[in-house]
């Protein structure tokens, strides 16, 4: 049974929940059209590059969420949050605001897709990127 009055998920500082998160995430029965979850707090659970393809789908497809907090995930990685920035530019009725990817190992994938998504977004209005010293300047 499908959860439609989940609106907020906080499973911080949880380093053994791993790569396998962010599948199980995306396959959720609340990730669908008509879930209420707006708010999604992954910071510190040990998430690498599967989980980013995970969450990415989860971005493409969700009309509700509004805010995911990634940061602390070292392993997550440049191609992960290249395909998050373009998940989100891929989603016509996001209704996306806040997106945290500070110390999650980016690098000048993400950043040049991260770039695309502040040129395109109307409804984007924070964007953390600190502790990714890949980025560069």
């Amino acid at each position: 049974r499908s959860s439609r009055s989940l609106e907020k998920l906080v499973l911080s500082t949880n380093p053994q929940l791993g790569d396998g998160l962010g599948a199980a995430l995306s396959e959720a029965p609340w990730a669908n059209a008509e879930s209420r979850l707006r708010e999604l707090y992954l910071d510190g659970t040990g998430l690498g590059p599967a989980a980013g393809a995970g969450l990415a789908e989860l971005l493409r497809s969700s009309r509700s969420l509004e805010k995911l907090n990634l940061g602390r995930n070292p392993q997550l990685g440049d191609a992960a949050g290249a395909a998050l920035a373009e998940a989100l530019q891929a989603n016509a009725e996001s209704r996306f605001r806040d997106l945290r990817l500070n110390g999650t190992g980016l690098g000048p994938a993400a950043g040049a897709g991260l770039a695309a998504l502040l040129r395109s977004s109307r409804s984007l209005e924070k964007l953390v990127l600190s502790t990714n010293p890949q980025l560069g300047d």
